[in-house]
Order: C-alpha cells, then structure tokens, then sequence
C-alpha cells in the first residue's frame, strides 16, 4: 500500500509540477549545450591564438638571428677597414720617421765633411805656420 501511496504522490506531483520540470529540464539541457558550445568555441580560439603566437615568435626569433648576423657581419667589416686604416697609418708614419731620419743623418753626414774639411784646412794652415 506504501508503494500505490508514493506512485499516487507521484502521478500529482507530475500533475501540478509536471510542465514546470520538463521546462526546467528543458532550459538546462539548452543551457548545458550554449555552455558547450561557447566552451569549444573558446577552446578553438585559444588553439588558433596559440598557433598564431607560435608562428610570430618563430618569425621573430628568425628575424632576430638574421640581425644579429647582419650586424655581426657588418662590425667585422667596420673592424677591417679600421684595422686597414691603422696599419696605413703605422706605415706611413713609419716612412715618416724614415725619411726624417735620413735627412738629419744626411745632415749629420755633411756637418761631418765640412768638419774633416775644416780639419784638413786647419792643418794644411798649422804647417805653412810651422814650416
């Protein structure tokens, strides 16, 4: 008899609140699906939000190397040339200092033949004197 009492409560409980469940059961299944759905769609977009920043780093790291090359190639270059200049610079500063060093030896080597000259002419004049 308890059983025919609840299946009883039952079969009212459906009667008074039969259409207000269903329509409640029927907003949470939308629901659920609207949450799925925007839950898939906001899981797609950060898959392709992802796969887009994978692809700019990716970009950016093959720029960043390509200026780190051009700029290690264009200093070594710079490097040269200043290195090429310094050397001519050395060098002519060397030839410099040659050439100023063979004219005072030159110099030197003329003050010493009118020294032998004068030395000659003084000893030519000390024996006419003496003799």
């Amino acid at each position: 008899m308890a059983e025919k009492d609840n299946s009883s409560v039952d079969q009212i409980r459906d009667i008074l609140f039969g259409e207000q469940t269903k329509s409640i059961e029927k907003k949470f299944t939308q629901l659920e699906a609207e949450i799925n759905q925007q839950f898939n769609g906001l899981k797609t977009q950060i898959t392709a939000m992802n796969k887009q920043l994978t692809a700019n780093m990716k970009a950016m790291e093959k720029q960043s190397n390509e200026s780190l090359t051009s700029l290690h190639t264009e200093h070594t270059d710079q490097m040269a040339k200043i290195e090429a200049s310094l050397n001519n610079k050395i060098i002519d500063t060397e030839a410099s200092i040659l050439n100023e060093l063979q004219q005072r030896a030159n110099e030197l080597d003329q003050n010493l033949t009118h020294r032998k000259e004068l030395a000659s002419l003084l000893k030519k004049m000390a024996e006419q004197i003496s003799g």
